[in-house]
């Protein structure tokens, strides 16, 4: 069965980039990066952060691979997390572009 173009079962993934400030980071890792595993798991997404050290900037970019309603669902989490800190700003950026996993 076949429904808009896709065949059941595939899923259109989407990558999106945010950028948070670099002084958050460790906020979202989490210590033993305990914070991400939880985040991931919760909203079935994979979240991808900078190397230590790989960011010379104010803010760093946060991939986020999964669905339309994970890669949603990460970003609201994020957003909170980083919006609970005294100072933090609210991450900025969206959707890039949509892959669809072969």
């Amino acid at each position: 069965m076949r429904e808009e173009g896709f065949a059941q079962g595939d899923e259109v993934r989407l990558t999106v980039e945010i950028l948070v400030p670099a002084t958050q980071v460790g906020r979202i890792i989490g210590k033993g990066g305990q914070n991400v595993r939880e985040l991931q798991r919760a909203t079935s997404s994979i979240i991808k952060l900078p190397e230590q050290g790989a960011s010379s900037g104010d803010e760093v970019t946060v991939h986020i691979i999964g669905t339309f309603y994970a890669v949603q669902s990460a970003q609201r989490r994020i957003r909170a997390m980083v919006s609970q800190v005294p100072g933090g700003r609210p991450p900025r950026g969206g959707p890039l572009r949509e892959k669809r996993d072969q």
